[in-house]
């Protein structure tokens, strides 16, 4: 009575069981009302265990993929019971039916096993990588095997028939078993031996007691298959339990006792489990009266548990006393926020020390910004002060010969505004970039205007004339224009009326003058032809590609 009052739902499930047994006994009465109740009977009991078992697995055990398996294992449990009664009961006078169901029933028979070894891989080898790989080609195993016997018609390597094949139903004395059968049985054996195996070395956990709780349904699985095989149908075909039933409720039992002996972690004890907690939590109900606590108790009153509903209490500044509502009370747990808040005041401090060096990183970007801002402006200056260094020179030269009043005043004055107009149209040039100049401008046209405008201080008819706008580089129209100042000032002395005029690769210059001369070195070649008294010299510029 005290086995029974302890674990009253196992006692019920077993007298269930043996109830299921017993109609199976009355299945085979000659009233056949009689034995179609039985049948149906022993059916529904023993499906409805099943299902209650693995409804039972699913509260029992933690959401893990151990218990998925399990469950798979009794849904295939439900399958393999549901084909028995497909056979026997509402397969009548089809031989290709029955034959095809006998094959079936390999399929829950290949996937059980299966099942077995991969929920014992996931207990004793949970965090392997390779483990979800193993459970896969498990698996793809024995879905060809089953497939290997469905179509065992077309090439019975696990049937052999005596019969034809279309009386082929596989009666006894009818076939012969094929070396794929003993392939099949080969496999399940395995993987119900190694699954077995694994159990028994799950790490920190394998002791007599589990070993022996693991092998009793093992050898009482085995015991039975042999009684009835050697013992029961030998005296006759009525027994309590099919071969099926045999097979699933052992399996059922190990599994059970897997559970039981903790092999299998489960949602029991409750108490226990939450008594042995390190830290100091305590389960209330409604009313605020303590109901479980942990080792370490929570000994506060009652009107400050009142307050911590609301809002967390500090004992003092270290000690925070929280509460959160569940479904039947409340739960109340205390922390020490003494490293929190020493974590607290060293990242107060790293925030401090960062924002400082933070701003002393901005500072010097701005300085190196600013530097490099001066370095670009001075090299700009450089650029400027090496190209019109030496004109400055010679204004600075001319200036000092220069007496007003004098009969070459003039002609002086005139040649000083020449190359000024130079170095003023050069500075613009220098200022100016490849990036901010305009693919289509007028900066040649408007430096070469300018020192025509100029060379009439001299007496000098000059102008510059047609298009204004070229696509030029910034750095050919430099070169031309440095090739242009070097051939005016060439041609000063003697020049009396000069055109230039944009060509789309350089300019040409038309001139009076009373001979050709020899022209320094420039930037850019001069071709130079004369025709009815005039001078025309093209400047074009470098063809892309070559550096200036």
């Amino acid at each position: 009575m005290r086995i029974i009052k302890q674990h009253i739902t196992t006692s019920l499930f077993l007298c269930c069981l043996f109830i299921a047994g017993i109609c199976n006994l009355f299945t085979h009465t000659q009233n056949t009302f009689a034995a179609t109740l039985a049948f149906s009977a022993n059916f529904i009991i023993l499906t409805g265990l099943i299902v209650f078992w693995g409804q039972s697995v699913r509260k029992r055990i933690l959401p893990t993929k151990t218990r998925s398996f399990i469950i798979a294992s009794s849904v295939v449990m439900a399958i393999y019971t549901i084909m028995r009664i497909f056979k026997y009961r509402m397969v009548v006078n089809s031989v290709i039916v029955e034959r095809y169901i006998s094959y079936a029933y390999f399929i829950p028979l290949l996937l059980l096993p299966s099942l077995f070894l991969i929920t014992s891989i996931c207990l004793s080898f949970s965090d392997i990588k390779t483990k979800i790989l193993i459970e896969r080609i498990i698996i793809a195993i024995s879905i060809v095997l089953s497939v290997f016997v469905l179509t065992n018609d077309l090439h019975f390597l696990v049937y052999r028939p005596y019969v034809k094949l279309s009386e082929f139903n596989l009666v006894s004395g009818t076939y012969t078993w094929g070396p794929g059968f003993f392939m099949l049985y080969a496999w399940m054996i395995l993987l119900l031996f190694v699954g077995l195996v694994l159990l028994l070395r799950v790490k920190d956990k394998y002791n007599i007691k589990h070993g022996l709780a693991l092998m009793l349904p093992v050898l009482f699985w085995i015991s039975l298959k042999l009684f009835q095989a050697l013992v029961i149908e030998k005296i006759s075909e009525t027994r309590m339990y099919t071969s099926s039933d045999i097979d699933c409720f052992c399996m059922i039992l190990f599994f059970e006792c897997c559970i039981r002996n903790r092999l299998i972690p489960y949602n029991r004890n409750y108490e226990g489990f939450f008594r042995n907690l390190k830290v100091p939590i305590m389960i209330t109900d409604s009313e605020l009266h303590t109901v479980l606590t942990t080792g370490m108790a929570i000994n506060v009153q009652k009107a400050e548990l009142s307050k911590a509903i609301h809002e967390p209490v500090y004992s003092d500044e270290e000690t925070r006393l929280s509460a959160m509502q569940i479904r039947a009370g409340y739960a109340f747990w205390i922390e020490n926020e003494k490293e929190l808040r020493e974590q607290r005041k060293r990242l107060a401090e790293a925030n401090a020390l960062l924002s400082e060096e933070n701003d002393l990183i901005d500072v010097e970007n701005k300085l190196k910004a600013q530097k490099a801002h001066l370095e670009a402006q001075n090299k700009v200056y450089e650029r400027i002060t090496s190209a019109i260094f030496l004109k400055q020179k010679r204004i600075e030269a001319i200036l000092g010969e220069t007496v007003p009043g004098t009969e070459d005043f003039s002609t002086k004055l005139g040649k000083v505004c020449v190359l000024n107009a130079y170095s003023k149209r050069k500075t613009n040039l220098l200022l100016l970039s490849e990036d901010n100049l305009p693919k289509s401008n007028r900066e040649l046209f408007l430096a070469l205007a300018e020192s025509c405008r100029f060379l009439k201080c001299l007496g000098i008819d000059a102008a510059a004339v047609g298009e204004e706008y070229s696509k030029m580089s910034l750095s050919a129209i430099n070169d031309i224009y440095d090739t242009f100042e070097t051939v005016i000032e060439t041609y000063l002395p003697m020049l009396s009326r000069m055109t230039v005029s944009i060509l789309p690769d350089g300019i040409r210059i038309a001139m009076e003058t009373g001979k050709e001369l020899e022209l320094p070195d420039t930037s850019l070649p001069v071709t130079s032809k004369e025709s009815d008294g005039l001078l025309f010299l093209t400047i074009l510029k470098k063809p892309e590609g070559v550096k200036t």
